[in-house]
This record gives structure tokens, C-alpha cells and sequence, in this order.
């Protein structure tokens, strides 16, 4: 049996050498995004948990609930905030506040009384909250925080 040594080497010596640049620089990309996801995570939040009175409302008061639902928004830098009511799936629903100043760590009040920008009934059902940080240029919905709307506005 003859073999052919000179030809068939070059080629497959360089794809032995870019598959082993490939798996260095895959590993290499891999420890960059462990310490970048580290860095992240240990960065404040800039939306705090909003402080919830009132997280079950019904406009009309049925079953001795609260007429609006009541809640505290706290932020983590100096900013001017927009403030929405959204459905689960992102629409907007009502402006709770437009161009409110907010300072770091300071709870400012809001409240929700069911309707819509337009003033008519919301539906009922589960709402978030939406807060745009204008310096910030961030928008982002409130993980995790609901208002639960029972019925309609009388």
C-alpha cells in the first residue's frame, strides 16, 4: 500500500489548527459572558418593587374592596418618569403620570381608578405597570408587580 504524505498533510493540518482557534476563542467568549452576567446581576435594579396598598380593586366597591388600588413607585437614580397602566400583552392602557420628576430612593404615590385614558371602563382583569426613565432612555415593565381590576367603574 502506497500513501500520499505530502499533499494530503497542509490541509488537514490547518483545519486542526482554526478548529483549535475556534474552541479557544469559544471559551475565551464563554468566561467574557460569565463575568459580564456577574457584573449585571449585581447592578441595582433601576425600578424598585412598587409598594402595593391596593393590589385588588373594584371601581364600584363590590365585596368591600378598595374604590382604586393604591401603590409607591421607587426608583434608583435621579430621572423624569412616564408612568402607564398595560394589559398583560404590552397595550397601554392609562397614563398614571407624565414627565414626574423622581428622585433616587424617594417613594412617590400613585393610585389606578380603573378607566382609561379616555375615561372610559377599563375590562376587568390582570394590569402591569409600565415606567419609562427618560435620562435613563430605558422603558421597561415592572416584573412581576399585577392590579388586579374586579369589575368595572360604577
Amino acid at each position: 500500500m502506497i500513501r500520499a504524505v505530502g499533499a494530503g498533510t497542509a490541509p488537514s493540518l490547518r483545519a486542526a489548527v482554526l478548529a483549535r482557534a475556534a474552541f479557544a476563542l469559544l471559551v475565551v467568549a464563554s468566561v467574557a459572558a460569565l463575568f459580564l452576567a456577574q457584573a449585571l446581576k449585581s447592578e441595582s435594579p433601576l425600578v424598585f418593587w412598587p409598594i402595593s396598598h391596593t393590589d385588588r380593586f373594584a371601581p364600584s366597591g363590590v365585596g368591600g374592596l378598595k374604590h382604586e388600588a393604591h401603590f409607591r413607585l421607587k426608583i434608583t437614580v435621579d430621572d423624569v418618569v412616564d408612568v402607564w397602566v398595560v394589559t398583560t400583552a404590552g397595550r397601554e392602557v392609562d397614563m398614571l403620570a407624565a414627565k414626574l420628576p423622581m428622585h433616587e430612593w424617594v417613594h412617590r404615590a400613585l393610585h389606578w381608578d380603573g378607566t382609561t385614558s379616555a375615561g372610559t371602563a377599563a375590562a376587568p382583569g390582570t394590569y402591569e405597570l409600565k415606567v419609562r426613565l427618560e435620562h435613563a432612555g430605558q422603558t421597561l415593565i415592572v416584573p412581576g408587580f399585577r392590579l388586579l381590576l374586579e369589575d368595572r367603574p360604577a
